[in-house]
């Protein structure tokens, strides 16, 4: 294979894989007079959070696991929410929420909505005070740093998490935890590159398609999750909403489909990667 050859093969890839990035439209749904989004409210990038994707990347992904909703979350920093927030507003990618996940010896707090840092050391009620705060995996291992004074203030706790799928006891133990206090029902992945990015997601009843929206049907705990087994949580009346549209059960477990041009994408790229690693080709400058 001739270097030319191994370049245009690569380039390929390129285009096939970012036309495959792209999810198609999706026909909005509205029910009770509210938009539903899916939402993952917990996520991580590969620059500063021990992720495996660039915030850029995380949009991409989310499009393709048919999320309109995410939330960035670094850990004790913001830098890669308001990079993944920038791109998704230029190429008409889902919502964006700049996030942080707040983490200490002692617990961990999901921050969304902010543009700055929240201070991990200060008190947990204090990091908590005005921002949207959501417990993350507060299984019994991270929930002693919640008195019951800081859990009154938060907006909302994890019910679902893939912690759940791996330790029999953690759903029990997540479920003891929201009952402590009125929570949102909230549903996050905590992806940072394996599993899938949605796995478990929170759909949010939402005035609109925006992200202040979104924030507001935190604070008033409009969400439905839906847990082991098909398992729904959340504000009854919605729940009874959501069981009208059978898929949104069905898109809380079910993968993205693979297409063709993801494999046009995968082969073009392995090939051309191969042409340019052969000694003849390395022998050349790039476009020689």
């Amino acid at each position: 294979m001739t270097r030319r050859a191994s370049v245009a093969l690569i380039v390929m890839a390129f285009v096939a894989g970012t036309a495959a990035d792209r999810a198609p439209a999706r026909a909005p749904i509205v029910l009770g007079g509210y938009r539903v989004l899916a939402g993952d409210f917990h996520i991580h990038s590969s620059t500063w959070s021990d992720g495996s994707l660039t915030p850029f990347g995380l949009v991409l992904e989310a499009e393709r696991q048919r999320l309109d909703v995410i939330a960035i979350t670094g850990h004790n920093e913001v830098v890669d929410g308001k990079a993944g927030r920038w791109f998704a507003e230029r190429i008409g990618g889902p919502i964006v929420l700049t996030g942080q996940e707040i983490v200490t010896h002692w617990h961990h707090v999901i921050a969304v909505g902010i543009d700055r840092v929240v201070d991990w050391r200060l008190p947990v009620d204090d990091e908590i005070d005005d921002v949207v705060a959501i417990a993350a995996h507060a299984v019994a291992s991270f929930s002693p740093g919640f008195d019951d004074a800081a859990v009154e203030r938060l907006d909302g706790a994890e019910i679902c998490h893939p912690i759940i799928y791996d330790h029999p006891d953690a759903q029990a133990e997540l479920e003891a935890f929201a009952a402590r206090g009125s929570l949102a029902a909230i549903g996050s992945s905590d992806f940072h590159g394996f599993g899938r990015m949605g796995i478990c997601r929170t759909f949010v009843f939402a005035r609109d398609a925006s992200a202040a929206a979104v924030l507001d049907a935190l604070r008033a705990h409009r969400t439905v999750v839906y847990g082991l087994g098909g398992k729904a949580y959340g504000d009854p009346a919605l729940i009874a909403l959501a069981a009208t549209r059978p898929e949104l059960r069905e898109s809380a477990t079910t993968d993205a489909p693979v297409g063709w041009l993801d494999w046009i994408s995968r082969v073009c790229g392995i090939a051309g990667l191969a042409g340019l690693l052969t000694p003849k080709n390395n022998s050349r400058s790039l476009f020689g």
